[in-house]
């Protein structure tokens, strides 16, 4: 391992390595968690919310998703944290209210200590651009279409422009979820978050 990175407590650059080898796709992912880190953890918290209000299974189901989200990203660095959001992951799976009830606060405040450690590293990372609403529904449905095709480098780059957008609080969710989908490759999900997005384009 070549990644010559400086020690951070509950991170083992070994286990990053084997799911990233390149440094500069590690530094792409560390930068992406402290510019999302608060939109992420805001998410989770908003559908833990949405559980207890009406713990429907649809409800669970967008917890999970979310949690799987933020799990992915922490395996991909390597953190400790990764075993807490796999049990909220399963929490949600399972549709155990008490456990999505208990752990979420706890594992927002460690997931952004997490991106908190890496300012330093990353640096200043670019705020949000304001949002184009065309552009936003044209990046949707390449998406889409992209996914449908496996055409990865396109599928990357399309999220990659509607990621950066200040995006409203009516598509905010959505788009979250299409995260997930997207860096999961996740075709069935990716088509489905697209198209509730595309519904909303004539509100």
């Amino acid at each position: 391992m070549d990644y010559n990175m400086p020690e951070v407590a509950g991170i083992d650059w070994e286990k990053a390595y084997h799911y990233m080898p390149e440094k500069e796709a590690l530094i792409e992912v560390l930068k992406e968690l402290v510019k999302q880190s608060h939109r992420q953890s805001e998410l989770l918290s908003d559908l833990r919310d949405a559980v207890i209000k009406d713990p429907a299974p649809e409800k669970f189901a967008d917890y999970r998703i979310q949690a799987h989200a933020m799990k992915a990203t922490l395996r991909s660095i390597g953190s400790d944290l990764f075993d807490t959001a796999l049990s909220l992951e399963n929490a949600g799976k399972e549709e155990d209210l008490k456990a999505i009830t208990d752990k979420t606060d706890q594992f927002i405040r460690d997931f952004q200590a997490v991106a908190d450690k890496f300012k330093d590293i990353v640096g200043d990372v670019e705020v949000n651009k304001t949002f184009d609403r065309d552009l936003f529904f044209e990046k949707i449905a390449e998406i889409k279409k992209a996914m449908g095709a496996f055409d990865v480098t396109k599928l990357q780059e399309a999220f990659s422009c509607v990621r950066d957008m200040d995006i409203p609080v009516k598509y905010r969710g959505q788009v979250e979820l299409l995260e997930g989908a997207v860096r999961d490759l996740s075709a069935d999900q990716v088509e489905e978050y697209c198209t509730a997005i595309m519904e909303q384009k004539g509100f």
